[in-house]
């Protein structure tokens, strides 16, 4: 949703109009991809090193 500019609050998905917000959004966003990326990279190499 963040890379689309838009939320859900519950409410359904609504635009974001907020640049500013939408940019931290957008950088917390991949923040959280890359953290996931590094985590599953991690723990299949160690996977890979106990067999």
């Amino acid at each position: 949703m963040a890379a689309r500019g838009s939320r859900d609050m519950d409410n359904g998905e609504e635009k974001i109009t907020d640049g500013k917000l939408v940019s931290a959004l957008r950088a917390k966003a991949t923040r959280v991809h890359v953290l996931s990326l590094l985590t599953a990279a991690i723990i299949t190499a160690a996977t890979l090193l106990v067999r």
